[in-house]
């Protein structure tokens, strides 16, 4: 086929508004991308909407102030000056900047101005086909819109979400030209799956966040939200990437968008990120998807070329499957209702028949198109489908509306259906320069939307969310999960338990001077910490509240929002904010007083008694007890911390090692060597690992400071309290420290894979799920099961609970029996208990009774 160059005046089937946000159900901004969703799930599935299920979102009389949907300037309570300094288009362009893995710097002037030169051209070629462009030379040479554009709205577009789980929607900031014409730039990004492996319910922390977005104020939502695009966050253990990144506006991603009025008439194109020749990254133009030429939708003429024939031919040769999909409301129901249609339908034409741009003009109407072989198939599908009251004009309307001139022609009320008309826009857009929202979106899209995001959250929570959430660390995974349980960013509560329900509302329970009791009333609760003698809760907006001794760190929290996580001592909390600013409370001595004033810290470590905070340039603070408190280096470069009771020990990047705290503890004696690329600790030394799996240890010399092995070939190192067990890639297992708690009395076979630990004892699992045990026979160094299918090791201070794979559960040591039965699928712990749980949320506890009662449901208030 010939390459064809065809008049920029030629009629043409145009896209939906703008990607102002409009499109219909699943579609990019206006036109459907080629691909299943979930709206399409959606209205498949649906016969009518649950309204317990979704009268959260569907209430049309809060849409427009609702943030789980669309935040506005102008809408209530929105402060229009934070919204502008949060949202800059120069902090949008800096962030695409900083992400593109471009070898030469530009500036988001030369960014922007690559989108802006796409305008000036005349012609590009799609495929083997040339299309002529209007040359835009007023948009072309537009110069400041860095700083002369606003943010106009935020939408959320989890309704794009892929079927099949590939990626979780489209999340969209549009900016507007706040003077000398009008001028829109819509930034769509595609969001990766946080969870790709669940497939579609591993979008389920992203639907949650922006359901809790939708409860908050305009002032705390729009402070989540800017950690969403720019930063991004954990969600409820989920780590959620900033949406605002190069690779999600790219090619097979998102897109960029354009809606502009300085020329005549108004246009919209499509842009995707790129990097050019000279290694820069740049805006490249793209086709308009759903845009085919409209020539493809008028007869043949005495003036076509063969080109344009051919393409015509291919396209009826296309169209019935085009008609299916603007016929699917029908397809999927017998008498579908009036949303279902509007929000139900798309073109999803292929992209060999889209061009790159996309007009506005009264004469790109392709509802009046007079290809008779169009109309023919048409009548056809109609007719198969004896849809009576039904013709073709309707579903020539439904194509017209998936383009920017037919959402609006359409807007005069164009029937798509018997008795069913397309909602109006707003001329042009869906939301104009101060926030205002189209009829067609408060009416039809928005609540289709909110249906949705409601639907999917209430069928997946079950299936995704647990059922109960307990402190960050518990006591098992503190001793087994960080290479040692002075390591851990929290020490686990000894004696009482704290679990987040599905709501985000806590129940506590154990002994009520430990945190049992006084748990907050409300919900929208994220995560919680703990130390030895209290808990501390973090909310989505940053908030802190804390219960449990007040001596210890059960009052005394700090004030305010913005906090993202909370690290402990023994006795004491130490919460990190946005800014890397540290607020401390609990008692003195362990840390809760004495904080850095500054900010810039990323992460705090600590031992039993005293914190160190580590800066982005490897610079560190520390404060608490002399154990550590006190005698931090000098200087910078230094990569992580690690820690036992009293002693810390910093890895630089070239492997070399500094310790500082208590020198009976290990705060000296560090090797002097480099090369090491991790250290493991128990309470009283410490034991550091180079690549080659040497290993060197320093510290108290009777608890593990002396007689780590002299080979090498290690991979792994475990401990208890008292004494170290180091794994081999073969299974084997060497161990040191006191004889009584584990350093001696190791396996002498191999092909073990995993060691656990209590305070003085050691267990390790084999691949065939066999157990063996050492260490002291009263915290479970004896006693350990028969057999083989465990695949999970728990631990107390004094005892284990080994787990099957059908749920059932053994222990042993200090702690007496495991429940009867099966189907448990976890296991917590604190100092002295187990709880074990089952898939619905049921709970069993066995171990010391220190009061309080366990809870029986996990059932959340409405």
């Amino acid at each position: 086929m010939n390459p064809i160059s065809l008049s920029p005046n030629f009629a043409r089937i145009l896209l939906l508004s703008t990607a102002l946000i409009v499109s219909i159900s699943t579609a990019i901004a206006g036109g459907r991308s080629g691909e299943r969703n979930l709206m399409d799930d959606y209205l498949q599935s649906k016969t009518s909407v649950n309204s317990s299920a979704s009268s959260a979102f569907s209430q049309q009389s809060t849409l427009i102030n609702n943030n789980a949907l669309v935040f506005n300037r102008g809408a209530t309570s929105v402060d229009n000056d934070d919204f502008d300094k949060k949202f800059s288009l120069a902090k949008t362009l800096t962030n695409i900047r900083n992400t593109s893995n471009a070898t030469t710097n530009s500036s988001n002037a030369q960014l922007l101005n690559s989108l802006l030169k796409t305008l000036n051209v005349d012609s590009k070629t799609n495929g083997f086909v040339k299309m002529d462009l209007q040359k835009r030379a007023q948009e072309a040479s537009l110069s400041g819109l860095v700083d002369n554009m606003s943010p106009t709205a935020i939408f959320n577009r989890f309704d794009l979400s892929s079927s099949s789980g590939q990626h979780c929607g489209e999340y969209r900031v549009i900016y507007h030209k706040n003077n000398g014409g009008r001028f829109f730039l819509i930034f769509e990004a595609q969001y990766p799956n946080p969870e790709l492996k669940k497939g579609k319910a591993g979008c389920f922390a992203v639907a949650d966040f922006w359901k809790e977005i939708g409860s908050m104020s305009k002032t705390d939502a729009l402070v989540q939200l800017e950690k969403f695009f720019y930063q991004g966050l954990e969600h409820k253990g989920v780590q959620l990437p900033a949406a605002i990144n190069f690779a999600h506006y790219t090619h097979g991603t998102g897109q960029v968008r354009s809606n502009a009025f300085i020329n005549s008439p108004w246009q919209l194109r499509e842009f995707k990120t790129d990097i050019n020749t000279k290694g820069e990254a740049v805006f490249v133009a793209d086709s308009v998807k759903s845009n085919p030429l409209a020539e493809l939708f008028a007869k043949e003429g005495s003036l076509d070329s063969d080109s344009l024939k051919d393409l015509r031919v291919d396209f009826i040769r296309d169209f019935s499957g085009y008609v299916d999909n603007l016929l699917a409301p029908e397809k999927r129901a017998t008498n579908p209702s009036s949303s279902d249609i509007i929000n139900g339908f798309g073109l999803e034409n292929d992209n060999q028949y889209n061009e790159f741009q996309s007009d506005s003009s009264a004469s790109d109407n392709t509802a009046n198109a007079k290809n008779t072989n169009l109309k023919t198939i048409i009548n056809n599908k109609l007719a198969a489908l004896n849809l009576s009251g039904y013709n073709a004009k309707m579903i020539m309307n439904r194509a017209e509306a998936m383009s920017c001139g037919g959402c609006h022609q359409n807007s005069n009320g164009a029937e798509i259906a018997p008795n069913v008309k397309w909602p109006p826009s707003k001329f042009f857009v869906h939301v104009d320069e101060r926030g205002n929202l189209s009829p067609a979106l408060t009416k039809q899209f928005l609540p289709a939307r909110a249906a949705l995001l409601a639907d999917y959250w209430q069928k997946t929570v079950d299936k995704t969310v647990e059922k109960w959430r307990f402190a960050e660390v518990d006591f098992s995974s503190a001793y087994n999960d960080f290479g040692g349980l002075h390591n851990a960013l929290n020490y686990p509560n000894i004696y009482a338990f704290a679990a987040l329900k599905a709501d985000g509302s806590i129940t506590a329970w154990g002994d009520s001077k430990y945190g049992g009791s006084g748990a907050p009333d409300g919900n929208g609760y994220t995560k919680i910490y703990s130390n030895e003698y209290a808990f501390a809760a973090l909310k989505a907006d940053g908030s802190i509240t804390a219960w449990g001794d007040s001596r210890y760190g059960g009052s005394g929290a700090p004030y305010g929002n913005d906090y993202t996580k909370i690290y402990s001592t023994e006795f004491a909390f130490a919460a990190l904010k946005a800014d890397g600013s540290i607020t401390a409370w609990g008692a003195s001595d362990w840390g809760g007083t004495g904080a850095p004033s500054d900010n810039g810290y990323t992460k705090i470590y600590s031992t039993g008694f005293a914190f160190a905070a580590l800066k982005a340039d490897g610079s560190i603070t520390a404060w608490g007890s002399d154990w550590g408190g006190s005698g931090a280096p000098d200087g910078n470069g230094y990569t992580k911390i690690y820690s036992n009771n009293a002693a810390f020990a910093i890895v630089k990047a070239d492997g070399s090692i500094t310790a500082w705290g208590s020198s009976e503890y290990g705060g000296s004696g560090a090797p002097s060597d480099n090369g090491y690329t991790k250290i493991y600790s128990n309470r009283f030394a410490f034991a550091a690992l180079k690549a080659d799996g040497s290993i060197t240890a320093w510290g108290d010399s009777k608890y593990g400071g002396t007689g780590a092995p002299s080979d090498n070939g290690y991979t792994k190192i475990y401990s208890t309290a008292f004494a170290f067990a180091a794994l081999k890639a073969d299974g084997s297992i060497t161990a040191w420290g006191d004889s009584k708690y584990g350093g001696t009395g190791a396996p002498s076979d191999n092909g073990y894979t995993k060691i656990y630990s209590t305070l003085g004892g050691f267990a390790a699992v084999k691949a065939d799920g066999s157990i063996t045990a050492w260490g002291d026979s009263g915290t479970g160094g004896t006693g350990a099961p028969d057999g083989n299918g465990y695949t999970k090791i728990y631990s107390t201070w004094e005892g284990f609970a080994a787990v099957k794979a059908d749920g059932s559960i053994t222990a042993w040591g200090g702690l007496g029996s495991a429940p009867d039965g099966n189907g448990y699928t976890k296991i917590y712990s604190n100092g002295m208990n187990f709880v074990a749980v089952k898939a619905d949320g049921s709970l069993t506890e066995w171990g010391w009774d220190y009061g309080g009662t366990t809870p029986t449901s996990n059932a959340t208030s409405d």
